[in-house]
């Protein structure tokens, strides 16, 4: 019942926010005439443009230190494989 309320809840403030921002701003491009569009759709491009910029550089960077690991391991079983090489068991 409280997780219903909640999402009525977080759906209102929603609501209130989209017709709060409704009305048309004028956005000026680099090249060509200033568009005008409504607020609540500039504000949600911005924030879908920002969280797919964060996604893509939060994927990066997982991988870029997942290689560096990987090389790191590489580098320590090809260490420790030339001191098996030369002990004298």
């Amino acid at each position: 019942m409280t997780r219903l309320l909640l999402i009525l809840i977080a759906c209102l403030v929603l609501v209130l926010f989209c017709w709060n921002n409704s009305h048309h701003v004028e956005v000026g491009l680099i090249f060509g005439r200033p568009v005008h569009v409504r607020l609540v759709f500039l504000l949600l491009t911005t924030f879908l443009i920002g969280h797919f910029t964060a996604v893509l550089l939060s994927l990066y960077m997982r991988f870029r230190i997942k290689a560096r690991v990987e090389r790191e391991k590489t580098a320590q079983n090809a260490q420790s494989d030339e001191d098996d090489e030369f002990s004298l068991d």
